[in-house]
């Protein structure tokens, strides 16, 4: 330690008035010392008033001898402390003060003529301290001239989806590029979203700087909560994270845990959630659950409606189940003498889905629209007596029906009991549940005789009625045709009774016009409304029939 040597070797030299600057010669040190007016205190007599740089020099010397500014035989000194590590040139110590560097604007740093490699100063602009490696000025966390380095703001850092108003949340990034050549930064999601929220990230990679739009959408099946998600920014080596909390509100949750009949959601949600508002939109997600099947008892009324929900309400349907329209029933006949004349076509497939507001649906089990009742193919002139006698029929029923839909149907059948003329074979019943089929329709070849005189007449209907639809079909239209035959007998003596053929089955024009076929049930029928389903006829394993209008 020098501290006391070189405290008297400083008075021996304040006579001198050469000069302000004396150099150690034990250690090379520059240190700025006291000139001649503290020549008091080495002997002199007579002393000038005091000036600016008496008091300057006076603060160097008691730093000096008060033991705060040290200088060592190891070459370094230290400022604080009396033991500078010895790896230091300048150790500076300290408990309440920093060290202050030299602050100046990114245009004073700049203006520096030929600055030093290593020089150090604090940026007031960007409020980070810059080096410089004999090149470019750098912040201190950079160490190449071509580096990417870049600033990142958000203008929101959380958002909310409440699935009605909006069903969507967004943010906007603005990414400026403050060193290096211009480059692209590319953004990505770090990890995994949960089931039903989706992102957009537009432009992605952006160039060098501008605004990036980041979207988040929320489906009815996303659950409910507040979400932290890590966005990355990447340039180069340099990489920037933000974190958006998104807040998904929640639906209010409808289970359909038993098979039903003409399922309506806005009778059952209120049921299973009597304090949810009626009057005004709310978010509904139902989940059909696995083994339960929704079914109709007849084919005006779908097997599952979203009902009468306020206007502006969404829902979700999640079904592991499965929704089935009901089939179509087998036409019957036609009769020219009924107001207005029936036609003989079957009637038209139920619907297994009807929306009456915008839906989502996640199907993961079965939806089958109804398969259309086929057509009869039969000639009708009868009567049926009023109640309480009608069960009485007076008339003729040739023909056959039609077979019923595949979603359990009737096929087209003749009253009993008709009081007359009754040929008639009637059409086979549409099956249900998954494996279901449409009914065949009835067939008949029956030749009728008839007796006038010496001549037969043989009248030869053959009726082919339409076969149901399966699932997502529409029924089979058939076929009539009719023939006649018609002989004499000749009874000629010793040869007995021949018949001399007249006519052999010469086909007569048909009293039936051929019907329309019966339209298949919707497998999802939108009413107009939206749905996650494309529009589309489907005839796969999950969905059979038409989603649409």
């Amino acid at each position: 330690m020098l501290r006391v040597t070189f405290a008297i070797w400083l008075l021996d030299c304040l006579n001198s008035n050469e000069g302000k600057i004396f150099r150690l010669r034990n250690n090379n040190s520059i240190f700025l010392v006291i000139q001649d007016i503290i020549g008091k205190f080495a002997g002199i007599q007579k002393i000038p008033f005091p000036s600016m740089k008496f008091f300057t020099r006076l603060a160097a010397l008691v730093l000096l001898l008060s033991g705060s500014f040290v200088a060592t035989s190891q070459n370094n000194m230290g400022v604080g402390t009396l033991t500078p590590d010895v790896t230091a040139i300048l150790d500076l110590t300290s408990t309440t003060k920093g060290f202050l560097p030299p602050r100046m604007s990114q245009v004073d740093r700049d203006a520096i003529v030929n600055p030093a490699d290593g020089l150090i100063v604090y940026n007031t602009t960007d409020s980070v301290l810059d080096y410089f490696n004999g090149t470019c000025w750098l912040p201190v966390y950079l160490e190449d001239c071509n580096g990417c380095y870049f600033t990142l703001s958000a203008s929101s850092n959380a958002g909310t989806i409440d699935r009605l108003i909006s069903n969507s949340a967004q943010t906007a990034l603005t990414i400026t590029q403050t060193n290096g050549l211009p480059q692209n930064i590319a953004l990505a999601l770090i990890g995994t979203l949960p089931a039903g929220i989706t992102y957009t990230i537009t432009p992605n990679p952006l160039s060098s700087s501008g605004v990036v739009s980041i979207v988040f959408y929320a489906s009815p099946f996303a659950p409910a909560g507040t979400f932290p998600i890590v966005i990355s920014a990447m340039c180069g080596t340099t990489t920037q994270n933000f974190i958006y909390a998104l807040t998904v509100d929640p639906c209010y949750y409808v289970a359909v845990s038993n098979s039903e009949s003409e399922y309506d959601v806005s009778a059952n949600v209120f049921i299973q959630n009597p304090t949810a508002p009626q009057n005004q939109p709310i978010c509904v997600a139902v989940e059909v659950m696995n083994g339960v099947s929704i079914t109709s008892d007849t084919n005006i009324v779908p097997a599952f409606t979203t009902g009468n929900l306020f206007p502006g309400s969404l829902v979700s349907v999640v079904n592991n189940g499965t929704i089935i329209g009901r089939g179509g029933n087998g036409g019957v006949s036609y009769d020219p003498t009924t107001n207005p004349p029936t036609t003989g076509v079957g009637d038209n497939g139920g619907d297994a889905i009807s929306l009456t507001i915008d839906a989502q649906i996640q199907n993961n089990g079965l939806i089958f629209g109804g398969g259309g009742g086929g057509s009869a193919m039969a000639f009708d002139l009868s009567y049926t007596l009023p109640p309480p006698a009608d069960f009485i029929t007076f008339g003729l029923f040739i023909g056959a029906g039609g077979g019923g839909g595949a979603g359990v149907s009737y096929g087209g059948n003749s009253p009993n009991g008709v009081i007359g003329l009754s040929v008639y074979n009637p059409g086979q019943g549409g099956t249900g549940g998954q494996l279901g089929l449409g009914g065949a329709g009835g067939y008949l070849n029956y030749p009728i005789p008839i007796n006038a005189g010496p001549a037969t007449i043989t009248l030869t209907p053959i009726a082919d009625a339409g076969d149901g639809g399966n699932y997502g079909y529409p029924g089979g239209q058939g076929s009539f045709d009719l023939y006649i035959s018609a002989y004499i007998n000749v009874n000629i003596p010793f040869v007995g009774n021949v018949q001399i053929p007249v006519v052999t089955n010469l086909a007569l024009p048909i009293p039936i016009p051929y019907a329309i076929p019966a339209a298949a049930g919707y497998a999802v029928k939108r009413n107009g409304f939206n749905t996650s389903i494309a529009d589309n006829m489907y005839q796969t394993s999950f969905i059979k029939g038409q989603v649409g209008n």
